[in-house]
């Protein structure tokens, strides 16, 4: 059996969508989820820690502000205080910030480039919203062949 470092897959965590404006609507399992997200960030399980929510310079930038009209104005808004991450897990220096426009992390964004430069092989998935955020980011990341997890215990959702 080979226990040298190549053999074990190299793992990211992503961390979706844990701001402040966001976490704030979230009422199912709150406590849990944000412990979890912490627990699973600090952990040397992961090889990179990636922290994608929501950040957004006007709204025409994503088709998120047909649903939300409020979209890039005063919800997602890039460098407000409501989009920045949620204090529980701004303390963590080793965590990467990329922004996202979309639902998925992985939709036009840094990300698949960043994991292919970093040999990331495994991807698991923390945070909000399970229902949309969560699920379009786990389709994508499976879509382009990452075996893909979504920890359980660490996600929720505010609907």
């Amino acid at each position: 059996m080979d226990t040298s470092q190549d053999s074990v897959p190299r793992r990211c965590l992503v961390i979706v969508d844990m701001s402040v404006e966001q976490v704030a609507d979230l009422s199912y399992k709150k406590d849990q989820v944000i412990q979890n997200c912490r627990a699973l960030s600090t952990s040397s399980y992961f090889h990179l820690v990636v922290d994608s929510r929501l950040w957004l310079d006007s709204p025409e930038e994503s088709s998120l502000s047909w649903v939300w009209p409020e979209a890039g104005t005063t919800l997602f808004k890039k460098n407000s205080q409501g989009a920045a991450l949620i204090p529980q897990l701004s303390d963590l220096d080793h965590v990467l910030f990329l922004p996202k426009n979309n639902y998925s992390c992985f939709c036009k964004s840094p990300l698949h480039d960043t994991l292919t430069a970093q040999k990331i092989q495994h991807v698991y998935i923390c945070g909000i919203n399970t229902d949309y955020c969560v699920f379009a980011t786990a389709l994508d990341y499976f879509s382009a062949t990452f075996p893909t997890f979504v920890v359980r215990e660490a996600v929720s959702s505010v609907r």
